[in-house]
């Protein structure tokens, strides 16, 4: 399937969106394994976050010192943007293009985020959607209470404009039972193909099976836990990636699955 966005036909991008089934998820990490595991495949993929509440995917990866452009740095893309442009204005992670948003600017308006994400999908660029609950995806707020007429809006176009959705489910019943209505709203999106990515560990007797079953979804892969990711993110370092790390092997798996 090619997709659309505001009209306009890419190829070869598609677009890509993963959201967990409740905080803490991972559903952050996964995106960037995702976009890590195209870009390493030969695909062209961009990491694109917007969640808005979130410090942004910049802290989380440990390149937020890096020179290059943030959503705050992108106020006047509107209409026609360079997608290659932006592609090139980008910090990376790795060979990753990483397009995040930052601890204390505003989320970005719906125009913007539009403008951008058609840019790059004309490019030729995957977008790996990093999302917020769907609580945030029809309207936003700025930090400290304060209602925008930003990127929640967007966020609606962009699902309808999925090729697949990754829903993100740890390997417990209360995180089962919490996907549900995520699973819901991302079909009355629009998301023609929702897959789940399991996280690991299983506390309980709760496996992928069971999950899969409860939700009637198809399993795109399985992660296990890293026992020195939190530890990694906390010194600035990000998530180790390299093809002998639990989340290198992961992102190869689920870049073959998609």
């Amino acid at each position: 399937m090619v997709s659309t966005v505001g009209g306009v036909r890419p190829d070869p991008g598609r677009v890509i969106g993963v959201v967990g089934a409740c905080g803490g998820a991972g559903a952050s990490v996964v995106a960037a394994c995702v976009a890590h595991g195209l870009r390493r495949g030969g695909e062209r993929a961009t990491l694109v976050d917007l969640d808005a509440h979130a410090p942004g995917a910049d802290l989380l990866l440990g390149s937020d010192g890096g020179r290059g452009a943030r959503w705050p740095d992108l106020v006047e893309a509107r209409g026609e943007v360079d997608g290659i442009g932006v592609v090139a204005a980008l910090p990376r992670w790795g060979a990753v293009p990483v397009l995040s948003g930052t601890a204390t600017g505003a989320p970005p308006h719906d125009d913007v985020v539009l403008g951008v994400c058609r840019g790059l999908v004309r490019a030729g660029e995957t977008l790996v959607l990093d999302l917020p609950r769907p609580g945030a995806w029809g309207t936003a707020t700025l930090r400290g209470g304060v209602s925008s007429p930003a990127a929640g809006t967007a966020v609606r176009t962009l699902l309808a404009a999925c090729d697949t959705a990754l829903l993100v489910v740890p390997l417990t019943l209360p995180a089962t039972v919490g996907a549900q209505p995520v699973r819901d709203a991302l079909r009355e999106a629009g998301v023609p193909d929702v897959r789940l990515v399991v996280r690991g560990p299983a506390p309980g007797a709760v496996d992928q099976d069971d999950v899969s079953a409860a939700l009637g979804l198809p399993v795109a892969a399985a992660v296990d836990r890293d026992a020195g990711l939190t530890r990694a993110i906390e010194r600035g370092e990000g998530p180790a990636v390299s093809r002998r790390t639990t989340l290198g092997r992961f992102a190869t798996d689920v870049a073959a699955a998609l």
